[in-house]
């Protein structure tokens, strides 16, 4: 009977398994899709049931919780959110409604954390390659498949297509998933060279090739809000690695990031002679910062764009995104306590300030909206919990050279750095930013927790 109930229970745990491991991959890559959020929803309720079913084990999630510099900010944040709506805000109603999505975040944060403790069997490094391989193969997927279903066959020109043709969704998505495969790809490699220890086994030629497959599907989104986060994602692993391998392979390291440096700076001259908005840039964004003068930023339907020097109208996005950010620091220092948890709370205010006719929602500024609605306090607390996980990422590779620490910290920063020029602080990339988030953490825990 006991051996019975064993081999049932073996057999139970291993289909979990495989059904957790098959949820987590389609649910990563339906994430951005359009029009599924009943499926995305369906398919996190079933990680969550299949997981525990796997075997997972809370304590150890509980342990990675527990951090204070990561659990203080995540339930301050919580609780501020909470106090902040049944007072402060101007739309009660609406601001739980729309607050739910962070409370759903931060339990798929907890989720992320519980998914690092199976295979319980199996060994740290397996559970690394198992769960962020998985990670690999659902982003590089949506990545091809977005750029394969581009229109090449019409009679669009190449520069149109890349610029202006939709694949699966926005470029902007998919040039976020990419910098997320770079960021793990550079750790992996910096882990190789420091410590002949990265995420994944292979040589190092088939981890070079995968980087550029993610470098040059990122640049294809020709997103030009993709160029800083690589900038930051190559500068932070090159002085990470530079500072940890031994000196008499600081050469080779060195001489790595540099050939890092310059592909992707070739990526960023083909976007920037190919990409004819680049020309109009400074202009841009001069005339985005002058918002008394010119009230297109506050209307973009019924008033038109500002004319440049040359006597063309100016690049939109530029010109948009330059003058919300600074309508939204204006907003934020108006109202220090915060409109309301709302994704439209910069619009919320906006017309409180200059009357119905505005029809912009949203300052395309993640960070900055998000302070809006929930006030300075709650601003920094999330940034403090995102500096939390940066020193999570920087202990661990600090003291161990731990790849998956250091994929943390690209990881954080490359959301962080991106959520100050996209509105990426709510609905589906705040939920895989927690739930990737979490799991990071926990396996760079559990490690420095082996090293102990």
């Amino acid at each position: 009977m006991h051996l019975l109930k064993a081999l049932y229970g073996h057999r139970t745990r291993t289909i979990s398994l495989w059904l957790a491991g098959c949820c987590f991959v389609t649910l990563l890559f339906v994430w951005s899709l359009p029009g599924v959020i009943a499926l995305r929803n369906g398919l996190m309720l079933l990680l969550l049931l299949t997981v525990f079913a796997a075997g997972a084990d809370c304590r150890f999630a509980s342990r990675t919780l527990r951090l204070p510099w990561i659990m203080w900010p995540l339930l301050l944040l919580s609780a501020w959110i909470v106090l902040h709506n049944s007072v402060f805000a101007w739309a009660p109603r609406t601001a739980w409604q729309e607050s739910m999505q962070w409370f759903k975040s931060a339990v798929l944060f907890a989720l992320g954390a519980t998914l690092a403790s199976i295979p319980r069997q199996s060994d740290l490094p397996a559970k690394r390659i198992h769960w962020l391989g998985l990670v690999l193969i659902a982003y590089f997927t949506y990545a091809i498949v977005d750029l394969a279903l581009k229109p090449w066959t019409g009679a669009l020109d190449f520069r149109t297509i890349l610029i202006y043709a939709k694949g699966l969704a926005s470029r902007d998505l998919a040039s976020y998933l990419g910098t997320t495969l770079v960021a793990i790809m550079l750790a992996d490699i910096c882990g190789h060279f420091a410590k002949h220890r990265g995420i994944f086994p292979g040589q190092i030629r088939w981890r070079l090739l995968a980087l550029l497959g993610a470098i040059g599907l990122t640049l294809a989104t020709m997103t030009r809000n993709s160029l800083p986060v690589l900038a930051v994602l190559a500068l932070v692993s090159s002085a990470t690695l530079v500072s940890r391998v031994a000196r008499n392979n600081r050469k080779v390291a060195v001489g790595l990031m540099l050939a890092i440096a310059t592909i992707t700076l070739a990526g960023v001259s083909f976007s920037a002679r190919n990409d004819v908005r680049w020309s109009k840039l400074s202009s841009s964004l001069a005339l985005g910062l002058d918002t008394d003068t010119h009230r297109a930023w506050l209307n973009q339907f019924d008033i038109p764009y500002p004319i440049d020097s040359h006597g063309t109208p100016v690049d939109g996005s530029a010109y948009l995104r330059v003058a919300w950010i600074k309508g939204l620091v204006v907003e934020i220092s108006r109202y220090p306590l915060g409109v309301g948890y709302d994704r439209n709370a910069f619009g919320r205010a906006l017309r409180a300030d200059y009357g119905s006719w505005v029809k912009t929602a949203h300052g395309h500024s993640g960070l900055l909206d998000f302070t809006l609605g929930v006030g300075i306090p709650g601003g920094l607390l999330l940034v403090a919990f995102l500096a939390g996980l940066v020193k999570a990422g920087m202990s661990g590779w600090r003291q161990h050279a731990d790849a998956v620490s250091l994929a943390l910290l690209l990881f954080t920063l490359a959301y962080a750095c991106r959520s100050l020029m996209d509105g990426i602080v709510r609905d589906h990339l705040l939920e895989q930013f927690m739930l990737l988030a979490g799991l990071l953490l926990a396996l760079a825990h559990s490690n420095k927790a082996s090293q102990a």
